[in-house]
């Protein structure tokens, strides 16, 4: 195999490295950046906003991680803050299901659940994650007390597993992650060597630079020092490595690329005990600013005020509250359903805002059979299994008993969603035992989360991108600027709004809007 030029101008490292991923992956080519130091680091501002505002009264819709994000900031600078939240819980998403968590369903045959775990089980319903980068939230974390602890985003020992005519001599088997990983690295990076030592390259880098680059393909692919051949190695543990044209044919190898834009790197946290500590977190900041089993029924704007009107779910009292502005941190497919006064523009921009019909399901199992069969400790199963992210935890190493994220993704997938709860369960069991014929013996309890369905959500979270009228307005740039008083807060206005890191950077966004504005008036 050779890497051709397609002109006569000097191969760069940069043209190198985007043909060397055409090989091998973005994997390899973060690597081989390492080993030149050409990696930088990302991060994001929080705003530094100062200044006491006169007569600023906010009150902020929802108390997600966007609505008490801004009501935290806001209520620092001075603002009579009120947060205003349907549910009998903060989080909103961010939801860690446990023992005595119930909902009901929306929809003609919509079932109530009650989570059966055993105490100090759960299964993180929505955000599950903090990767490193994540500055924001891990911010916040560290200024409200909140311990957290390493998240396994991937594990070696984890196993891949695809069915299909297509996929060739590896279909139906279990292989694991670190055979794959070392085989098709290992396989590469022998041709790469033996390419660079025949100088059949064609390259203007320096002896040193080939030397350097060998010696890294040498150790990165186990290769033999003597002859840069791939074989039998310790690191990807016992047996021979599969054969090469079988790992292509498998498509395996497109599951160990980096993930764009870092989000899968390691390190990755996670809150101890649960995602949902990170809003409790700023529940504990913000004590009685938040009011709890709150309904917004109207949102009314005039050029002096804004009048939200909500009604008790406690008591059943409707009243009016009045502010000064109001940041709208309702998801925008419940946004869109209430009588609130938004100009036709920004109207349309919210409902033409979709949100993902992602799924969870927690499974908890008497016996911890990954860790003590398989030896698997954190990380995912990766299969075309009709059941999206099939996780194992990140926490309590050794016990007993554990919660398996046993289904992650599109709830529509093979109709799923419109399964009763026992038969959604069972879909899981089925697949998941063709990987792990344990999980049926070890099964005690599930709980599933099918966010469209869910009353207040209406979705798990915003995409990005997309128009908002025939006037060709960008929807991102309609939400994201104040509609009269009113401002809209929740994580879509980022562009990101499947991270908690979205929803943050939305909340500050407009928190140093409406402080700006407060204060210049």
């Amino acid at each position: 195999m050779t890497l051709k030029k397609t002109d006569n101008a000097p191969l760069t490292r940069r043209s190198f490295l985007e043909r060397f991923g055409m090989v091998g992956g973005s994997a390899l080519v973060m690597s081989a950046m390492h080993s030149w130091d050409l990696l930088g680091a990302q991060a994001g501002p929080r705003p530094q906003l100062s200044g006491r505002p006169k007569n600023a009264r906010v009150i902020i819709l929802g108390a997600g991680i966007s609505g008490m994000t801004a009501g935290y900031e806001l209520s620092k600078l001075g603002y009579d803050v009120k947060i205003l939240e349907a549910r009998d819980r903060v989080g909103g998403v961010n939801w860690s299901v446990r023992r005595g968590a119930t909902h009901t369903e929306l929809g003609p045959n919509g079932e109530t659940q009650v989570c059966t775990f055993d105490e100090g089980m759960y299964v993180n319903a929505g955000p599950w994650r903090i990767p490193h980068w994540h500055e924001g939230v891990l911010g916040y974390c560290k200024e409200l007390g909140v311990p957290l602890e390493m998240f396994v985003n991937e594990a070696e020992a984890s196993y891949f597993y695809y069915e299909g005519d297509n996929i060739g001599p590896l279909a139906n088997r279990r292989v694991r992650l670190r055979e794959v990983k070392a085989d098709m690295i290992g396989y590469t990076c022998e041709l790469m060597a033996k390419c660079v030592s025949q100088d059949r390259l064609d390259m203007p880098l320096t002896a040193d630079d080939k030397e350097k680059f060998v010696d890294f393909l040498v150790n990165e692919g186990y290769l033999d020092a003597a002859d840069h051949a791939y074989r039998q190695n310790t690191g990807r543990g016992p047996g021979d490595p599969h054969d090469f044209k079988a790992l292509l044919q498998s498509g395996f190898g497109l599951r160990i690329r980096s993930v764009m834009s870092g989000t899968g790197q390691a390190p990755m946290f996670q809150p101890i005990g649960g995602i949902d500590n990170f809003p409790k977190g700023f529940q504990r900041a913000l004590g009685d600013r938040i009011q709890l089993r709150m309904e917004v029924q109207s949102v009314r704007q005039s050029e002096s005020d804004v009048k939200v009107t909500v009604r008790n779910l406690t008591t059943g009292q409707v009243q009016t509250l009045v502010a000064d502005y109001c940041v709208s941190c309702l998801p925008l497919t419940v946004l869109g359903t209430l009588d609130v006064n938004l100009s036709t523009e920004t109207m349309a921009a919210v409902k033409a805002t979709q949100y993902s019909p992602s799924a969870k399901m927690g499974l908890q199992m008497k016996r911890r059979f990954w860790e003590e069969d398989d030896r698997i400790f954190g990380g995912h199963l990766y299969s075309n299994l009709p059941f999206g992210e099939f996780s194992y935890p990140s926490n309590g190493y050794f016990g007993q008993k554990g919660v398996l994220l046993g289904f992650y993704g599109n709830g529509r997938m093979q109709n799923v969603v419109e399964m009763p709860v026992k038969d959604r369960v069972e879909h899981v069991l089925k697949h998941a035992s063709k990987v792990h014929p344990q999980i049926r013996t070890e099964f005690e309890s599930a709980y599933s989360v099918f966010w469209e369905k869910v009353q207040y959500s209406l979705g798990a979270f915003s995409g990005g991108g997309g128009r908002a009228s025939a006037n060709g307005n960008d929807r991102l740039s309609v939400i994201g600027r104040p509609d009269g008083r009113i401002y809209l807060g929740c994580a879509a206005v980022s562009g990101d709004g499947s991270w908690m890191e979205g929803a943050v950077g939305a909340a500050w966004k407009q928190v140093k809007a409406l402080h700006q504005r407060a204060m210049a008036s």
